[in-house]
């Protein structure tokens, strides 16, 4: 039976896919007050993001967000920061998933597979937020960690195949 080992690239991605898992469990972990921003932090630092976001209207979880509705301008930008959030820590974790595990799946059930367990793990994290006092678990927030994964996923798969076809087409230049 072969043993597989894993390449140095693998490790790296791995651990990268560890950070990301323990940053979630710690964000899960602490109460909408713990991680709330002040609106005067949110001037300071993210005026940038106040700009583009102050007259969005956004819908999500069967309710309008704008910033009348979400206490002013920095209500909105905060909303738009957590669900950023949600849905970039899993884009990161889908696209390490894909570079560090690639190996361990078959071709093309592997990214299923990943995208499968991550989809597990949002629902496991909403389960959490769930246990945290003052937290509201969602589904929408599960749907949008797995659009994350997936476009990441889909990304890498893009990135597999041109790769692919480019190391096949030197193959047979050499020939």
């Amino acid at each position: 039976m072969n043993k597989l080992r894993l390449t140095t690239r693998e490790i790296v991605f791995i651990c990268l896919m560890a950070v990301i898992l323990i940053g979630l469990f710690i964000s899960s972990s602490m109460t909408y007050h713990e991680q709330e921003m002040s609106p005067g932090f949110i001037h300071r630092h993210f005026r940038f993001l106040e700009d583009i976001v102050g007259n969005w209207n956004i819908y999500y979880q069967n309710r309008w967000h704008n910033a009348q509705l979400d206490n002013g301008v920095a209500g909105m930008t905060q909303f738009v920061m957590r669900k950023m959030a949600h849905f970039g820590s899993y884009f990161l974790l889908g696209f390490f998933s894909c570079f560090g595990l690639d190996r361990i799946f078959k071709k093309w059930a592997g990214p299923l597979y990943i995208w499968l367990g991550i989809i597990i793990l949002a629902g496991l994290d909403e389960f959490h937020q769930m246990l945290t006092g003052d937290r509201t678990p969602s589904v929408w927030d599960v749907c949008l960690d797995a659009s994350g994964a997936l476009l990441a996923i889909l990304i890498c798969i893009i990135v597999y195949s041109i790769r692919t076809k480019m190391i096949k087409n030197k193959t047979l230049a050499k020939k």
